[in-house]
């Protein structure tokens, strides 16, 4: 795979995001970016993850409610669509410039069709990232909760996260939904507290 920061910079990917920031999507962005990055890292030891798919998680990130400028309903959609159209993006070969749009995208419920014209192994990344970008998302699915991300690790074959905030209960719920993704494609339990 290639990476994408070799053909759009952060401050150009930011210009994005600030073209299409209502609702400041802006900041839940940046924090699930970061929540994203971090349980990546995590992971990093025990699988084989590289630098450039790092990379394109956290584009993903930083891009995937950029649709909400469109419509809140279906923004998975949208933002695939203006990923896909957006002229700035335009320097992104067309491949990388899919994976993009289909790892930002697929943060919600589903992930598109064309998932299926991938071979085996660029499948298997892609998910793998999608699965990373739903449980960030969730941990801030609200958009406006302050929450802390207080630990991520390895321990005992399971990825635990500890976090801190308001509304609990409405996060581990989310979680739990948002989660199962990640346990079947990483095959290893997930586990989160918050305190």
């Amino acid at each position: 795979m290639l990476n994408i920061a070799n053909y759009l910079n952060e401050a150009q990917l930011f210009k994005v995001l600030d073209k299409y920031n209502v609702f400041d999507i802006g900041t839940h962005c940046r924090k699930v970016s970061s929540f994203a990055l971090r349980i990546f890292d995590s992971l990093s030891p025990y699988y084989e993850l590289k630098d450039e798919e790092r990379t394109l998680l956290h584009y993903s990130s930083i891009l995937h409610d950029i649709g909400y400028f469109i419509n809140k309903e279906n923004h998975h959609r949208h933002t695939k669509y203006i990923i896909l159209k957006e002229p700035i993006l335009d320097n992104i070969p067309k491949n990388l410039r899919n994976n993009l749009a289909l790892v930002a995208s697929g943060h919600g419920k589903y992930i598109d069709d064309c998932i299926h014209s991938y071979s085996y192994k660029e499948k298997v990344i892609l998910i793998k990232l999608i699965s990373l970008l739903r449980i960030a998302d969730s941990l801030d699915h609200k958009h406006n909760l302050r929450v802390l991300l207080k630990r991520v690790e390895m321990k005992d074959g399971t990825l635990n996260i500890n976090i801190k905030g308001d509304a609990c209960d409405l996060i581990i719920k989310k979680f739990k939904k948002r989660s199962s993704l990640f346990t079947e494609i990483y095959n290893i339990p997930i586990n989160m507290d918050c305190s």
